[in-house]
């Protein structure tokens, strides 16, 4: 490491700084879920619809975690698996700097590119013409994002990795012909790994405020790894048929908890440890943090609730039409607590604001064995220009979707559909933290997406 004859007197501030970059890191999850880390839990056929009318379309089994209340309309017990791939886009146009001004060393690589697989499983089983009883295996909550540790924007981010899974039971009841209701019980599992490096030379050059060292020499690499085994959450819904042509329903997802626990862990040189181990020494008062090793790291990350309205219209035998609106309570999101042990290391608060989705679509029937599917959306992004990073560079999404569906049997029929998201090129300018390095990077992200999805039902 390039640095003047006399070592200089680090101030403990240092140590601050690294648990602030650990607890930025934890934060990443939260910041841009409904357009990036939500994921619709349906069938081929409702991203072919890009998921107006929800689970209101006869027989489909996803009614079991996204409104219960529709079960009651089957007529025989049903078993949905669909296999969907995820492919994000982001490719960054702009500068990345050090705390000095310099240019950032390495490429300006597209952290996503690649399908992610996430499943989903669903069953219902009607048991009287008044009750029906439901399952599912989802994954709400996904997104794998990976930059190599040299790229240029390291110092915001390098791996990101972030899977919820979700058992549902569910019951529902029939009131009358018009109106059913539905509630379930559902436990989330979640894990994530996020990893970033630290700057240090440039982090005790804004901190003794004096350029003694020289940026980009002496990084440290911080990995991040939580999980929550088990937290739980409820949710519930109403269908109500005013005619024969026409179906309303409202559903309610509550905000699940995630009080996750695991570790964190340095790995780099001895000169950026010895930046970060000059701190509790000067001042025995700061929050211990190893360099040595894993240590404790706990968060508490909740998924937010949401709700949505939903609508289907039967225009004739062969063509419907449906809409879907759908809220996010992301406002409810205040402060982000970071903790190693009994220690508090530091509270972060974060600006996001609720969200919007909104989808209109249909299906159109050839005849009995072939149905074609498509749909347009709008998702608007609770992040902003505050908190957006290359992890989840997100903006507000236009969508399109495609799908075709084949009745192979009475009793079995396949779906497949394909989806594109359109994301208007995304505006970044942000000073990173004085005591995470006070780098810069400032330009556009932009980004894309496609999902391709398959999709099999059988009815006993």
């Amino acid at each position: 490491m390039k640095r003047l004859k006399h070592r200089p007197t680090i101030h403990p501030s240092i140590k601050a700084g690294l648990a602030l970059s650990i607890a930025t890191a934890l934060a990443v999850p939260l910041t841009a879920h409904a357009a990036s880390f939500q994921l619709p839990t349906t069938s081929a056929a409702g991203w072919g619809r890009v998921s107006a009318g929800g689970s209101l379309y006869p027989n489909d089994p996803t009614a079991a975690f996204n409104n219960p209340a529709a079960m009651v309309f089957f007529g025989a017990p049903t078993l949905q698996v669909t296999a969907t791939g995820i492919r994000p886009s982001a490719e960054f146009r702009g500068s990345f700097r050090d705390q000095q001004g310099k240019p950032v060393s390495g490429n300006n690589p597209n952290g996503f590119g690649k399908f992610e697989p996430f499943p989903n499983i669903a069953f219902v089983a009607p048991i009287n013409d008044r009750f029906a009883l439901g399952a599912s295996l989802s994954v709400p909550y996904g997104l794998v994002s990976k930059y190599n540790p040299t790229w240029q924007g390291r110092y915001f981010g390098t791996k990101t990795s972030l899977q919820s899974v979700a058992l549902s039971f569910s019951a529902a009841f029939k009131v009358n012909d018009e109106f059913s209701l539905g509630l379930g019980i559902m436990g989330q599992r979640t894990k994530a790994q996020l990893n970033s490096i630290i700057d240090t030379t440039g982090a005790a050059n804004t901190i003794v405020g004096a350029p003694l060292f020289v940026p980009q020499t002496a990084d440290e690499q911080l990995n991040v790894n939580v999980k929550k085994k088990f937290a739980f959450g409820y949710f519930g819904g109403l269908v109500w048929k005013p005619t024969q042509w026409d179906t309303f329903d409202l559903t309610y997802h509550s905000r699940v908890k995630n009080n996750m626990t695991g570790n964190y862990q340095i790995y780099g040189g001895a000169e950026g440890k010895n930046l970060i181990g000059l701190a509790p020494v000067l001042d025995p008062s700061l929050p211990t943090i190893k360099t040595d090793g894993p240590a404790s790291a706990s968060a508490r990350l909740d998924s937010p609730a949401y709700a949505s309205v939903d609508w289907v219209h039967v225009v004739n035998s062969r063509f419907t039409v449906s809409a879907t609106a759908q809220w996010t309570d992301w406002s409810s999101f205040g402060v982000l607590t970071l903790k190693s042990g009994s220690e508090t290391l530091v509270s972060l608060p974060q600006k996001y604001k609720d969200s919007w989705f909104y989808s209109l679509g249909g299906e159109y029937h050839i005849n009995p064995a072939w149905t074609l599917r498509a749909g347009i959306g709008y998702d608007q992004t609770p992040t902003n220009i505050v908190s957006r990073d290359p992890r989840i560079p997100d903006g507000t999404r236009r969508i399109v979707g495609v799908g075709v569906g084949y009745r192979a049997s009475k009793a079995m029929s396949f779906d497949f559909a394909y989806q594109h998201q359109f994301v208007k090129d995304t505006p970044v300018h942000m000073k990173n933290q004085n005591l995470l390095g006070a780098g810069t990077m400032d330009g556009v992200f932009q980004d894309h997406g496609d999902v391709l999805s398959l999709t099999g039902t059988y009815q006993f």
